[in-house]
């Protein structure tokens, strides 16, 4: 319906004005930690915001009567992944106090980024093709998008306290409404998932929290996207 590719161009426009705003004013922060946090986050947000300009191209074409070329879906799960990990990098990122603790949070998306290859391999070798698809998502957003939107979220508040003890109370302030967004858009966001085989997606899925609020999923990841898109 062309409601769903509203909601897809705006919830990509969202993230992907912030990855570009984070890219063109992140250089600029006095605080050089800071500064290379927000190189991830400028990341996430563009190839997000990107990520999802593609899917409202694929569910046109459904619309229109064609099938959805397996390239691009391919292309959109890599996207996704990718994005994700970049959330993880950031949140990991503002975590680190010290020059060496900022090398050693690298661990923490590649330790993430192994667990969901390794989650894809096992799951190509036990379900078909076809089950791949919506499974192959609702492992991506599981596995990456939950704990890296947590991630975020943790540092963000890191962060807040940073400010505050620097007298900078608005920022923030800021900081603590972008770590409440982030918070909603993984738990919530990403929890309610299409429906797959893999477990809770059985149960908790995107037509459940349709048939639950009468409004689709789509539509809360769009409202808390563009919050924190505003505070960062």
């Amino acid at each position: 319906m062309l409601t769903n590719t509203l909601i897809y161009f705006l919830y990509g426009l969202a993230f992907f004005s912030m990855g570009l705003l984070v890219a063109l004013e992140g250089g600029r922060s006095s605080d050089e930690r800071l500064r290379k946090a927000l190189r991830p986050l400028a990341g996430f947000g563009l190839v997000h915001g990107v990520h999802e300009w593609l899917t409202m191209f694929d569910d046109l074409l459904v619309q229109l009567g064609h099938l959805s070329h397996p390239y691009l879906v391919g292309v959109e799960l890599a996207m996704l992944a990718f994005s994700f990990l970049s959330l993880a990098a950031f949140g990991s990122f503002l975590l680190a106090k010290t020059e060496t603790a900022q090398r050693v949070s690298l661990i923490v998306p590649l330790t993430l980024e192994t667990i969901w290859v390794f989650g894809l391999a096992v799951f190509f070798g036990k379900y078909s093709s076809a089950d791949m698809l919506n499974l192959a998502e609702v492992w991506t957003r599981y596995v990456l998008a939950i704990p890296a939107s947590i991630l975020a979220a943790i540092g963000l508040v890191a962060q807040q306290r940073a400010f505050r003890r620097a007298g900078l109370v608005r920022f923030g302030q800021d900081s603590l409404w972008a770590a409440v967004a982030f918070g909603w858009y993984g738990l919530v966001g990403q929890l309610f998932t299409p429906q797959s085989l893999l477990f809770p997606s059985t149960v908790l899925n995107e037509v459940l929290f349709t048939n639950i609020f009468n409004f689709p999923i789509q539509i809360f990841r769009a409202v808390t996207a563009t919050a924190a898109s505003f505070f960062v």
